[in-house]
């Protein structure tokens, strides 16, 4: 493997393992009860004795002493527990306002880091490079306004994009709109399918009233066109009757003068 590839791989498992730090210490902190990193190695180290088959092969805990010490293979390995066994689950991710979510994003990560760490070719590292975009795609919809802030998001993806565009990676250019979180989008589309909806019925409705008033128009009209001829009738009557009265009237003076 080049010297280019290997520093790609190498840059993407610790982006992961940055990442695994960020929510691994936003969830610990929202949790009930003590915070410190202490208090998180003390769980640790319980899960062990309760479920060793879970947490089997982790690196040992007494040297650790700083968050920047831990990586994504112990970070998920807390997140992803549900601690179905343990004496007081705590259940870290079950207890999100969307835990699905969550696990998705954490799993993600998980699996772009462990092709990163694995990487042995240029086609690796670009399926790790892959991986670590899908990763910031579920991460936006995870946790987006939440462990991360948009700007932050936004930041990683251009990463990713970094990431792809070395390795040879084939892969669209988001766009600042693409960019935004998911449930915004999703909202937005929503919102938009929703005002085209409106708008439509809308139109419709215009066109239907449109329609009714044009025929309204034109039955007035109609009706005012009748009464118009049927007034004209009723005028051409009188005049011809006055007429007659006039012809019949000029016809008997007519015949008295003549019979004189």
């Amino acid at each position: 493997m080049s010297d280019e590839t290997l520093q790609i791989a190498f840059e993407i498992k610790t982006t992961c393992d940055e990442i695994s730090r960020r929510l691994l210490r936003w969830h610990w902190e929202k949790k009930p009860g003590n915070h410190s990193l202490d208090s998180l190695l003390q769980h640790i180290k319980k899960r062990q004795q309760e479920s060793p088959d879970y947490y089997d092969r982790l690196p040992d805990l007494s040297g650790k002493t700083s968050w920047q010490q831990l990586d994504t293979t112990l970070c998920m390995r807390v997140l992803l527990d549900p601690e179905k066994d343990a004496a007081h689950p705590l259940d870290l991710l079950g207890n999100t306002a969307h835990p699905a979510a969550a696990r998705r994003a954490c799993n993600a990560v998980r699996t772009a880091r462990n092709e990163a760490a694995h990487a042995s070719d240029h086609n690796s590292c670009a399926q790790a490079a892959i991986l670590f975009n899908e990763a910031i795609e579920s991460l936006e919809e995870g946790y987006a306004g939440a462990a991360f802030k948009t700007a932050e998001l936004e930041q990683y993806y251009r990463m990713a994009e970094d990431f792809l565009n070395r390795c040879g990676g084939s892969r669209k250019r988001r766009t600042s709109e693409e960019s935004a979180p998911r449930r915004n989008s999703s909202s937005s589309s929503r919102n938009s399918s929703s005002s085209r909806s409106n708008t439509s019925r809308k139109s419709t409705s215009t066109r239907s009233n449109n329609r009714n008033n044009s025929s309204q128009n034109s039955r007035n009209n109609n009706r005012k066109n009748s009464r118009k001829k049927k007034q004209d009738a009723s005028a051409n009557r009188a005049i011809v009757i006055a007429l007659l009265v006039v012809a019949a009237l000029g016809l008997l003076i007519r015949a008295l003068t003549m019979g004189k």
